[in-house]
């Protein structure tokens, strides 16, 4: 049923579409693109005689990321070629991390569209990430008898899925797969509730640990403990630090400057602000709501082109605030920072990764709308804060001090460390789902087998 609703769902959309391109060229622009993408995935030339295929979807860049280390190690025991599909075009950034032989936008979930990539491909094995499990993809890989896996998995507190009618409607959908590596055994309990089958389910972990601890320690290496954007930044202020703020909306970039605000201690703090989708009307409205609070502001890759230009930047205040206009720097630039805050808890987008600067040393600040059980380790383990707006310069007041704020970054960092080690075990559920594979069953969604 709901393969079937997912279905009539994206005909809709695709005949929708012309209108739609007509209010919103953007929208119309993506549908297009994802009604496109199952000619363009037909039409690749594959992976090449005798290399299996392995189909990763996930929803956007987080998802994907986490599920690098399991990915990697998954190639260690069967090479193969990497296929990666994605909903959100921030999908886009993970793939430097990924090295797929083919990415695409993810087709529309309809069999109309999957069943023609499904015979092309023929992948070995198809595997979501984290949250994304697609109605119509697992059924048309029922079809085509490719074995079905999802890794990292979660389903967050007050989810949809999870309500009654969509837990009846899922059911079969989350019975269908043959291997759920969940993130918690919380997580593992609300899997097994949505449908998940007793002997496919499994606790492996979060390989979103072992990536950001990879990534921090890729970008620390070849200075020791400095980053390569102490070179780029302004030097702090005196007795004060350095805020790197990542992934934020309006609302808190409002809270952030407004916390910062005035003399004192507000003029203490260097405050870096990557926005979430750093398009050209975003920074500079950042810029501009910036210097209405009364803290100058600057471009990062003003910088940037400055520090490779040899140009003095000495007239840069060192409490400014800089703003990254790029995407791709935030997992680096955290190691250049004293403390974190990650956007999306204060309104409904969802928190950002918090592990990145965890995994980085820092204590992390965020909002108090957070469904994450890294947000909730972290905080549980002393290295993360949730904090209301009108609570923020009472936090970072405390910060201020290396005393109160380098410990809390150790055990934010501890915290991290306990959490690695999912990439492998995830790659251990995925080669069984691999080795488990059964033959295709034409005209039907696959049955559960007991």
């Amino acid at each position: 049923m709901a393969a079937r609703l997912s279905g009539a769902a994206a005909r809709m959309v695709s005949a929708l579409a012309p209108a739609v391109a007509l209010a919103r060229p953007d929208l119309g622009r993506e549908i297009s693109g994802r009604a496109g993408a199952a000619a363009a995935l037909c039409e690749w030339d594959g992976p090449g005689k005798g290399r299996p295929l392995v189909w990763l979807h996930g929803a956007s860049a987080g998802e994907l990321l986490g599920a690098v280390p399991a990915l990697r190690a998954l190639q260690v025991e069967r090479p193969h070629a990497l296929l990666v599909t994605h909903f959100s075009p921030s999908g886009r950034a993970a793939l430097p991390h990924l090295r797929p032989a083919f990415a695409s936008t993810a087709p529309l979930d309809a069999a109309v569209w999957l069943d023609p990539v499904f015979r092309t491909l023929r992948p070995a094995l198809l595997v979501f990430a984290k949250l994304d499990v697609w109605p119509g993809m697992v059924a048309a890989a029922g079809r085509a008898g490719v074995p079905v896996a999802l890794i990292n998995g979660g389903v967050r507190d007050g989810s949809r899925r999870a309500r009654p009618f969509a837990r009846r409607l899922f059911r079969p959908v989350y019975a269908a797969l043959d291997r759920v590596g969940a993130a918690t055994p919380a997580d593992a309990r609300r899997l097994r509730a949505l449908g998940v089958r007793e002997h496919a389910l499994a606790v492996t972990g979060d390989a979103a640990f072992d990536l950001a601890l990879a990534r921090a320690d890729a970008a620390l290496a070849p200075r020791g403990e400095r980053s390569r954007f102490d070179a780029i930044l302004p030097p702090r202020p005196p007795a004060g630090a350095r805020l790197v703020a990542g992934s934020t909306w309006p609302a808190d970039e409002e809270a952030l400057l407004g916390a910062l605000e005035g003399g004192g201690e507000g003029l203490r703090w260097q405050l870096v602000l990557a926005p979430h989708r750093p398009s050209e009307i975003r920074v500079r409205e950042i810029l501009a709501r910036s210097r209405t609070h009364g803290r100058p502001a600057v471009r990062f890759s003003a910088l940037a082109r400055a520090a490779d230009a040899g140009d003095d930047t000495s007239d840069v205040p060192a409490h400014a605030a800089i703003v990254v206009d790029e995407m791709g720097l935030l997992a680096e630039l955290y190691t250049a920072g004293d403390v974190a805050y990650v956007g999306g808890g204060l309104g409904r987008a969802g928190l950002h990764n918090p592990l990145e600067p965890a995994a980085a040393g820092l204590p992390v600040l965020f909002g108090p709308r957070f469904e994450r059980s890294d947000a909730e380790a972290l905080v549980a383990g002393g290295g993360a804060l949730a904090c209301a707006p009108p609570d923020l310069a009472g936090r970072l007041s405390a910060w201020l001090d290396p005393a109160v704020r380098e410990p809390a970054g150790r055990r934010a960092r501890t915290c991290v460390e306990e959490g690695a080690g999912a990439g492998v075990a995830a790659a251990r559920l995925l080669i069984t789902a691999w080795d488990d594979a059964r033959p295709a069953d034409p005209g039907t969604e696959r049955s559960p087998s007991a």
